[in-house]
């Protein structure tokens, strides 16, 4: 992995491998945090284009800089379960998208191997009988453009895309983001107390006027 992109993924990595050193973490929390690395090298390894690649990287960016914001106490982990549900929610519009258009290709797919496939079942009976080494030309050309379609037919139904991948890695996500929450604490009940305990004063020391 070679070039400015490249190094902006590694970069990544060493932050949130800086986030977590001298920290103990448990067997599921080293999985998860190599699943997330994993997840995101893999999509820039898929990126279709530079502007692809470039739109993975920002991401993971803007997860290894909530995680170091979250740590620091300059972020709030809400805001930044936010922003990631944000990403998740454009990442499975995507999908969407990107299943449509897989939908539309195997249609277009399915209506030219029945032409094609019509066509030689239809017209071998006629061009035998005109010309026998024509119709065998004709429809062998036919029958080869047929394969290719139902060929890519295939292939189509195996790049429908499912949700899961995208599911899991926000689940990794936010249990990343739970490891770095502090306890919450509670300024009601010292405030309770403060009150039953003046209350219990004026019981047993009454004022007199």
């Amino acid at each position: 992995m070679t070039g400015s992109l490249g190094k902006r993924l590694n970069d990544c990595d060493k932050q949130i491998d800086d986030l977590f050193n001298g920290v103990t973490l448990n067997e599921e929390i080293e999985r998860q945090l190599k699943a997330i690395k994993s997840y995101y090298h893999q999509l820039y390894l898929d990126a279709i284009d530079e502007e692809a690649e470039k739109e993975h990287i920002e991401m993971y960016e803007l997860l290894a800089a909530g995680l170091e914001g979250i740590k620091n106490g300059k972020l709030k982990p809400d805001s930044v379960l936010k922003e990631l549900d944000e990403i998740t929610s454009l990442r499975k519009s995507n999908i969407v998208l990107e299943n449509i258009l897989t939908s539309l290709e195997l249609l277009c797919w399915a209506l030219l191997a029945g032409s094609f496939f019509s066509y030689c079942v239809l017209m071998a009976p006629p061009l035998v009988a005109v010309n026998p080494f024509f119709a065998l030309a004709v429809i062998s050309i036919s029958c080869m453009a047929a394969i290719y379609c139902a060929v890519n037919f295939f292939n189509c139904i195996d790049d429908f895309k499912s949700y899961s991948p995208v599911e899991d890695e926000l689940k990794r996500e936010k249990n990343i983001i739970s490891f770095f929450k502090s306890p919450q604490t509670s300024e009601l009940p010292p405030k309770v107390s403060e009150s039953n305990d003046l209350l219990n004063r004026e019981t047993l020391y009454p004022v007199f006027n």
